[in-house]
């Protein structure tokens, strides 16, 4: 059985066109001439990017529940009306919903065969853009991938192992580091964090060089699983803290995409893979760790060990060039509790460019709202027994300051950018072309970024 999708056109769907309570995006399934027709209607006065992929994904998802043979996108009419986009970029992004959509995690999962559907359209003269939407779809969905994996089928070996068979065909060349080679590199703290699980600690350093643009580094924190350490956490929602390695997964989702897309740019990503457990050999709060940079850090609370391995991560993506500093983090509770569920914390010490971020983060889809850098937080991170401690003494402002003790890693001249998305690692509600699961927060932006970096 075949269904066409087009969009609504006045007078085509008597009552459907005429009717004052739909909105835009809302679809009705019809009969006429003797084909099934799928109406969408695309009444609003400014469609913005966000809205065609959402509405590709939410376009997807009933054709798929419909158990249609064959799917026709008469969707040109669609496109030839948004005067505010290039016709190229809204073939490209509908279809990112699209692809988006289709997206399910069933590894683990007895399911029964997955209708399949002949897909046509009538916009073939986009090859390339349909070709882009898939390649970003899919390292958003690696990332996704990434993150739905259960922590014991990701451990810090397994995930390293993936990253190389990830990058195995591509010009990204990988080394990860193994014990010996975190000491012999100073990489105490994530040694330190990971001495309470049974799985070492490791770290993966990833490296794109298609220009000799800026050289940007990435570092996203990988907690394969965080029980809190001995400052366990508790609560019904502990199983989320597979997702803890989210920032992780977008640095290696964006340097994917990069390499995909044969970016002209250069970036060298830095991953440390840790398991934050309770073990007989874990670190301690009252532990003090030395960083390569001479700072002492005193571990006020285990649980606060995302922060820990990233200044290590920082200070070795420094150590070999980087100029550019850009960290992904599933870091603080408290950025939820600022932004909500849909929009991360984006922090800088070139806060002039913060509004910049914003609007790549309203053009990926990947949102972001620009917060501040308040130095005299910098007071709440004192310890009477080292140079920091990894915990603020006040209650409040818990985004804010993570941010600040990462700011003490960050050399004079190096610009840095720091996204915490604790918050967005997850849909705040299942639309469009979010599903269940991992959203793969962080890919497309991060992309973005670099590449305006990198000009």
């Amino acid at each position: 059985m075949e269904i066409v999708v087009k969009p609504m056109v006045v007078g085509e769907t008597e009552d459907f066109a005429s009717a004052n309570n739909t909105e835009f995006g809302d679809m009705r399934l019809m009969q006429k001439d003797g084909a099934v027709y799928l109406f969408i209607n695309i009444a609003k006065p400014v469609i913005q990017m966000e809205d065609l992929r959402v509405l590709g994904g939410e376009v997807r998802k009933y054709v798929a529940s419909q158990k249609f043979g064959k799917v026709t996108l008469q969707l040109n009419p669609i496109f030839e009306a948004l005067r505010e986009l290039p016709l190229q970029k809204a073939v490209q992004f509908f279809m990112e919903g699209w692809f988006l959509a289709s997206y399910s995690f069933d590894t683990y999962k007895r399911v029964e065969s997955q209708v399949e559907f002949t897909l046509r359209y009538d916009f073939s003269l986009y090859k390339n853009q349909l070709q882009e939407a898939k390649v970003l779809s899919d390292a958003v969905n690696i990332a996704r991938d990434l993150c739905n994996e259960p922590a014991n089928k990701l451990t810090p070996q397994r995930y390293a192992e993936k990253i190389t068979e990830i990058f195995q065909h591509t010009n990204v060349a990988v080394e990860i580091f193994e014990a010996e080679d975190l000491t012999r590199h100073g990489l105490e703290a994530i040694k330190m964090v990971g001495k309470g699980s049974v799985n070492p600690p490791k770290m993966a350093v990833l490296r794109l060089k298609n220009s000799d643009t800026t050289h940007v580094g990435f570092v996203g924190k990988g907690v394969t699983f965080d029980s809190g350490g001995i400052n366990t956490k508790i609560g019904k929602g502990i199983w989320e803290m597979k997702m803890d390695m989210g920032g992780s997964a977008a640095v290696v989702g964006a340097m994917k995409l990069l390499a995909d897309l044969d970016s002209p740019v250069q970036v060298t990503a830095v991953i440390p893979l840790v398991e934050n457990l309770a073990g007989t050999n874990a670190y301690l709060p009252s532990d003090v760790i030395q960083y390569k940079n001479g700072l002492h850090v005193e571990v006020g609370n285990t649980d606060a060990e995302g922060r820990l391995v990233l200044a290590d991560g920082m200070l070795y993506v420094q150590s070999i060039g980087a100029t550019t500093v850009i960290d992904a983090a599933t870091l603080t509770g408290a950025i939820g509790q600022a932004l909500g569920l849909k929009t991360a914390g984006i922090f800088s010490n070139r806060e002039e460019d913060l509004w910049a971020y914003k609007e790549l983060g309203e053009q990926t889809g990947d949102d972001v709202w620009p917060m501040p850098l308040i130095k005299d937080y910098q007071d709440y991170m004192k310890s009477d027994y080292a140079d920091l401690n990894n915990m603020s003494s006040s209650n409040f402002g818990g985004a804010i300051t993570a941010a600040i003790f990462l700011s003490n890693f960050v050399e004079k001249d190096t610009k840095w950018v720091h996204i915490d998305m604790a918050n967005t690692v997850r849909p705040w509600k299942q639309y469009g072309y979010h599903v269940k699961g991992a959203t793969g927060f962080g890919v497309r932006l991060l992309k973005e970024i670099v590449c305006r970096e990198g000009e």
